[in-house]
């Protein structure tokens, strides 16, 4: 894979024509004795704010920080990488991470001491998210699972007190909210086209102990019997036939559901568990407090399982300082002195950030946090049993991507049936695959 074709895959449909006009101002960083640090602009100020502890622990690194808008973040870098340049230290995707190693962005870390220690104490689903080809690239940020969030209030109104645990079953505590006058429709999901993942589709085939590529990433969703083809049979008849669905869910991003949670005009969505740090924040929502975590519902309830992801802090390919630079990746992505976990406690004491270290799930303080606004069980448990894609770690990855969201929003619109989307996503995954070999 070159690096004209990593630009195609790196991002969904337009990291070319997005990086080219930078090529020409994005060379190679004035080095010296400084390391370079690139991320997207989450919270900035927080961000220098934990450079500069590591700089005052470690006087004689020297860290120039910048902070790129994310929606550009992928092809500024690529910009970067092809102008000879490149951050010593940069964030990463989970799903853009096989494209940079093929394009030879990105230094193995495997032989670094301290590195098997990390590995060791993360989630399983977050291991294999940083590991491409056998080779450990990757030191961890943060990650989060995908969860059925329902607003209790709004389901005690219809005579409700647990949650559901199939689709089914979700399907008519939908239907008795939307009878009782409580909702016109109460589940919502964030379907609009978009250049990240469809995390909610992922998890609804991830909690049937299910996937939509076997082991040797050969499309398995036009199997009979598929959970992708009953999860897609399941959407259809919530969208079309009983209209419990929102149909303005194909238009629908994350922020906007998020807003629509929090003003109580949904009983049920599925949503990275970190959402309700702000959904039960009373200083943000009108339903604070009403809102609460479940386990993804499966086909039959006898399954659990959801989708992970995972977002990580790598070594540059033309690091200039190894050395140091990697004091700076562990400082971030590993332990202290302590043996502590730092700034990934750090990340999530201050903004709910999802860890993934797993002993933080006994930690005091985090428990405490944990409570304020979730079951620290609940919370814990979707950790556990969460996955990764696996698929990512095909350079077609991201052109997939986008078909299955395309498939999936003209399910919900009635555009297709649930056995030729099948047959469709299982037809463009081979075209990819034979495309990129």
């Amino acid at each position: 894979m070159d690096r004209r074709q990593f630009l195609r895959a790196a991002t969904i449909g337009t990291a070319f024509a997005a990086a080219t006009p930078l090529l020409s101002a994005c060379g190679a960083k004035a080095r010296g004795d400084v390391v370079t640090l690139e991320g997207w602009d989450y919270e900035a100020q927080l961000v220098q704010q934990n450079v500069d502890r590591f700089t005052r622990l470690n006087p004689d690194v020297a860290v120039d920080y910048t902070p790129i808008t994310s929606a550009q973040f992928i092809q500024k870098l690529t910009a970067e990488f092809l102008g000879g340049g490149g951050p010593d230290v940069l964030y990463m995707y989970d799903d853009s991470l096989a494209g940079s190693v093929e394009a030879e962005y990105l230094r193995p870390l495997d032989g670094i001491e301290g590195v098997d220690a990390i590995y060791d104490a993360v989630y399983p689903s977050n291991a294999a998210s940083m590991t491409y080809q056998g080779k450990r690239y990757g030191l961890p940020y943060y990650t989060d699972s995908q969860a059925l969030v329902y607003n209790a209030a709004l389901l005690e109104k219809a005579g409700i007190t647990t949650p559901p645990k199939t689709l089914d079953e979700l399907e008519q505590q939908a239907l008795r909210v939307k009878k009782a006058g409580v909702l016109e429709y109460p589940i919502g999901l964030p379907a609009q086209l978009a250049d990240t993942a469809a995390q909610w589709l992922w998890a609804l085939v991830y909690a049937n102990d299910a996937d939509l590529f076997d082991d040797r990433f050969q499309p398995v969703m036009s199997a009979s019997g598929s959970a992708a083809t009953a999860v897609f049979e399941w959407l259809r008849h919530a969208a079309l036939d009983t209209r419990v669905l929102d149909p303005a869910a194909v238009q629908t991003l994350p922020v906007p559901l998020d807003n629509a949670v929090m003003a109580g005009r949904y009983a049920f969505v599925l949503a990275p568990r970190y959402a309700l740090r702000s959904y039960n924040n009373p200083s943000k929502s009108k339903v604070a407090g009403a809102v609460k975590l479940a386990p993804v519902p499966s086909l039959d309830g006898r399954t659990e399982g959801t989708v992970s992801n995972s977002r990580m802090y790598c070594l540059g390919q033309h690091a200039a300082d190894v050395e140091k630079s990697v004091r700076l990746l562990k400082y971030l992505g590993g332990f202290d002195a302590h043996g502590v976990p730092y700034t990934a406690k750090f990340w999530f004491l201050q903004r709910g950030l999802g860890y993934p270290f797993s002993a933080l799930a006994k930690d005091p303080e985090v428990v405490r946090t944990i409570r304020t606004f979730a079951d620290p069980i609940v919370y814990g448990r979707l950790a556990e049993v969460a996955r990764a894609r696996r698929i990512i770690s095909v350079p077609w990855y991201a052109e997939f991507e986008a078909a299955l969201q395309r498939v999936a929003q003209q399910v919900l619109v009635g555009g297709t049936s649930p056995a030729d989307a099948v047959q469709d996503l299982d037809r463009q995954a081979r075209t990819l695959a034979q495309r990129y070999a």
